[in-house]
């Protein structure tokens, strides 16, 4: 019963704090930030609902053990981008808002200097570990959702940010990949 009022909870204070950002964002015309609130709704809404409702099997499930496996794995990576990337920016970046990730510095270090945009795709990587954790199709539908919207609010940021920091982050671009964390920086 705790767990569920937990993730009940959780889920309320992501809505409500993700909610005011994206109202901001809206206000704002920021796409970028409206794709990835919507986004990181979209994932703590799968989370919870998998974690509350899932356990009564109310959707079809597959449960195949070493997929499971698979997605615990990818939440090491996942979890890191996300974190290094918070990390990053609060300490490098300076933000004129309650949004850590709105700054007003240019960032091009660290996990920066190796992925554009590895805030997103921690998250994208994170609803992919989802899907494979919970093989229902409501995180397949939730997941995709989710995903897409990363990849959208990623590509949206590239474009904020070139109207942001002009030529610099054209620059940028051309060195150093959006998502492939593969790719070595300053190679096409």
């Amino acid at each position: 019963m705790y767990r569920y009022l937990l993730c009940v909870a959780i889920s309320a204070v992501v809505w409500i704090v993700n909610g005011r950002w994206l109202v901001q964002a809206a206000r704002e015309r920021i796409t970028s930030e409206i794709y990835i609130h919507t986004g990181v709704g979209l994932f703590f809404t799968l989370l919870v609902l998998e974690l509350t409702l899932g356990s009564f099997r109310l959707w079809p499930r597959i449960d195949i053990l070493w997929i499971q496996m698979l997605g615990f794995a990818l939440y090491v990576p996942s979890g890191y981008l996300v974190g290094v990337s918070f990390h990053a920016l609060h300490s490098k970046g300076k933000s004129e808002s309650a949004d850590p990730t709105a700054t007003t510095t240019f960032v091009d270090s660290g996990i920066y200097g190796i992925v554009r945009q590895p805030m997103t795709l921690g998250m994208a990587i994170w609803s992919i570990a989802l899907i494979l954790v919970f093989q229902s199709s409501l995180a397949i539908i939730l997941g995709i959702i989710s995903i897409v919207c990363f990849w959208i609010s990623a590509k949206k940021e590239s474009e904020y940010d070139i109207s942001k920091f002009g030529e610099k982050y054209r620059e940028y671009m051309r060195k150093t990949p959006m998502w492939n964390v593969f790719r070595r920086p300053g190679r096409s």
